[in-house]
Formats: structure tokens, C-alpha cells, sequence
């Protein structure tokens, strides 16, 4: 049986048989599974001669499936990630530090939706790897193989800079973003950088919107060296 063959089964047993209730029409964790594999396979890239792959997942929900999931979040968390260490293993993958899995609620999602982002970096201090896997028995990869991963952040001309730290970062004049930039051209709560497969930056209906390398822009990928201007400043996005 298949890596997704046996996480299917697994859930089934622990739950006894509640998932199928629960995930009639809605998401069901196979489908979780299988992205996941995808979402591995999309973002294999070579670094010293290394396929690196990323290991930290966050996986983004719709309301009502956030809310029916929310029971079986710690559960899918450690099966999804011994899928994910295993499929890396399997596929002769580099991984920065084991998987983590985690959920967020995206409102704007409709049910039987989701997405996921990902990315290379040690877990946090103090994260220990998920109850259901056996890290004496799991693959590791060699200690040369782990290569961590650049944090992205803006930078003004004047020489400032913003590191990139958070999956959602808010920028803006007020005091809730988590970039803020003393400047009345700026909203209160002007943009937001999303990292994922690709680093995305949204204008939240902003006043005098968001311009990158040009062109005014409601959602865009960034790229590295990306010029982006915010009112009347001017920020380059870096990726490393």
C-alpha cells in the first residue's frame, strides 16, 4: 500500500471511522496528503548539488472546513507530516529540519478549498517533532545537507531594512502593521506580503495604491530585487 494508502488508513482507525462522516463533501485528509506531495514536488530546487525541498507546511482552510477539521488538527498534523519526511526520504530529497504542519483560516475560502504554503527553515526552538513519529527510526539526512534558509525583507534607500518573518506581514501607517511606516501617503493598513510556492504582495484597498516594478498592482509576485512603492516610498524586496 502507497504512502497516501496508509495515511488514510491510519486516520481511519484513530477516529473510527468519524472522518468519512465528517469529510463526506468537504476536504478529506487524502486529498491533504496528496497535495502536499505536490506541493513538495513544485518546490524542489537545487542548491549545491541538493534537491532541497521545503518542510514547513501551513495549510489553509475555509470557514466550515476549519471549523469540521478543528477537532482532528493535532492528528492530521502528525500524519501529515511523517507523509511528508517519508514522500522527502522516498524521492531522495534534502530537507532543511523535519516537517511541521500547521492550519490557518482563510475567510475568503470556499468549502472543499484549500491551499497551502510552504518553506525551508529550521523549526522553532523548542518545536519537538510530532508524537506520532519515531526520530530514531526516521531517515536523517546528513548534517552538511542542511542549508538554511535566507530570509527575505525590504529594504528603503535609505538603507532600512524589514525582514520577512511571518507567513502574512502587514505594512502600513498604524500601529497594528507589522511593518510600519511613519508616512501620511501610506494607509494605516496599506499591503500585506504573503510568502508561499511564490511570494505574493496584496494591496488592502489601499489610498494610493501599491505599484511594483511599475505597474499598479492589486495581488503580484514579487521577485528578487522586486521595487515596490508604497505612497510616496519607495522598498526593494529581497529573497536573499
Amino acid at each position: 500500500m502507497g504512502l497516501l494508502g496508509n495515511l488514510e488508513q491510519r486516520l481511519d482507525q484513530i477516529v473510527n471511522g468519524s472522518f468519512s462522516k465528517a469529510f463526506k463533501s468537504e476536504v478529506q485528509p487524502v486529498e491533504l496528503g496528496a497535495a502536499l506531495q505536490q506541493e513538495i514536488d513544485n518546490r524542489a530546487g537545487t542548491i549545491n548539488g541538493q534537491t532541497v525541498v521545503p518542510n514547513i507546511f501551513i495549510i489553509e482552510l475555509g470557514p466550515t472546513d476549519h471549523e469540521r477539521l478543528g477537532t482532528y488538527f493535532g492528528t492530521l498534523s502528525v500524519e501529515l507530516a511523517t507523509l511528508a519526511d517519508s514522500y522527502t526520504h522516498e524521492q531522495r530529497y534534502t530537507a532543511v529540519d523535519l516537517a511541521q504542519i500547521s492550519f490557518d483560516l482563510d475567510q475568503a475560502l470556499e468549502t472543499g478549498v484549500f491551499r497551502i504554503r510552504s518553506a525551508a527553515a529550521k523549526r522553532p526552538e523548542g518545536v519537538t517533532p510530532p508524537s506520532g513519529l519515531d526520530q530514531d527510526s526516521t531517515p536523517q539526512m546528513p548534517k552538511s545537507a542542511f542549508i538554511p534558509a535566507a530570509t527575505p525583507y525590504l529594504i528603503s534607500i535609505t538603507g532600512e531594512e524589514f525582514k520577512i518573518t511571518q507567513s502574512v506581514t502587514n505594512i502600513g501607517r498604524g500601529v497594528e502593521a507589522d511593518i510600519q511606516i511613519d508616512d501620511t501617503s501610506v494607509s494605516r493598513i496599506h499591503c500585506s506580503i504573503v510568502l508561499g510556492s511564490d511570494v505574493l504582495i496584496r494591496d488592502l484597498g489601499s489610498t494610493n495604491g501599491t505599484i511594483v516594478d511599475g505597474a499598479r498592482v492589486t495581488e503580484s509576485v514579487l521577485r528578487n530585487g522586486s521595487i515596490i512603492k508604497i505612497g510616496n516610498i519607495t522598498l526593494t524586496y529581497m529573497s536573499q
